[in-house]
C-alpha cells in the first residue's frame, strides 16, 4: 500500500495574528485566564458505533467530512479560548450537554477549535495548520464562534458569536442546527445563505 503524502507544516503565524480578538470580546470575555480542571475540558467524547466522536477537538478534517457524507449530518465547529470565560460557558454548559444528549446523538458532530493552543494539529487540504491558523484562516474575529457546515464542507446558516443572552444560548444553536438539516435537503433555502459573513467558509476550498 503506498504511504500517504507528508503533511506540510506551513511557517508558523503568530498567535499576535488573532490580537483583534481581544478587543471584540463581547459581554467581557476576555476575563483573565483561569486554571481550569483538566476533567471538564477534555470530556471523552460520546463515541458513535463506528468510533466517530460526536465530540472533539478538529483535527482531521477531509474524514470528517467523509463521515458527514455518509451520514448526511452536519459539523457544529466551535472556537474558542482558554482566557475566555464564556467560551467555557459555551462549552461546559450547552455543548457537553448536547453531546451527551440521546436527541442529538447521530444528528451531527461537534469539534472544537482551541485558538490559544498550538495542538492538536489540524490536516487540511493536504497542510497541517495550528489552531490559531485554522481560526485565522476561517475568519474568525472573536469567541466564542459557532458555525455550522453542511457535508459538502459549505457553510450553513449565519455564525454564533458570543453569548448576549446565555438564557436562549441553547435554543440559538438548536434552531441552527434544524436549520442546517434543512440545508441538508434543500440547499437553495434562504436560511442557508442569508445573514452570513462574507465570504463564506467553505472546508473543501483549496
Amino acid at each position: 500500500m503506498a504511504a500517504s503524502p507528508s503533511i506540510r507544516h506551513p511557517r508558523r503565524l503568530a498567535i499576535a495574528a488573532l490580537a483583534p480578538l481581544a478587543s471584540l470580546f463581547l459581554l467581557g470575555m476576555a476575563t483573565p485566564p483561569a486554571q481550569t480542571d483538566a476533567s471538564q475540558t477534555n470530556v471523552a467524547p460520546a463515541v458513535e458505533s463506528d468510533d466517530v466522536p460526536l465530540m472533539s477537538d478538529l483535527e482531521k478534517v477531509q474524514a470528517d467530512l467523509d463521515y458527514m457524507r455518509a451520514q448526511q449530518i452536519p459539523m457544529l465547529m466551535f472556537f474558542h479560548a482558554t482566557y475566555c470565560s464564556y467560551c467555557r460557558t459555551v462549552d461546559d454548559e450547552f455543548l457537553q450537554t448536547m453531546a451527551a444528549d440521546e436527541d442529538y446523538r447521530g444528528r451531527l458532530i461537534i469539534r472544537r477549535v482551541e485558538i490559544d493552543s498550538d495542538l492538536p494539529e489540524i490536516a487540511w487540504q493536504g497542510t497541517s495548520y495550528t489552531p490559531v491558523e485554522f481560526a485565522r484562516l476561517q475568519g474568525v474575529q472573536l469567541v466564542p464562534e459557532v458555525i455550522y457546515f453542511a457535508p459538502d464542507g459549505r457553510q450553513v446558516v449565519d455564525e454564533l458569536k458570543g453569548v448576549t443572552v446565555p438564557d436562549f444560548y441553547p435554543q440559538y444553536l438548536d434552531q441552527r442546527l434544524r436549520a442546517a438539516e434543512r440545508c441538508i435537503e434543500d440547499p437553495d433555502l434562504p436560511v442557508c445563505t442569508d445573514s452570513i459573513d462574507q465570504p463564506r467558509r467553505d472546508l473543501t476550498a483549496p
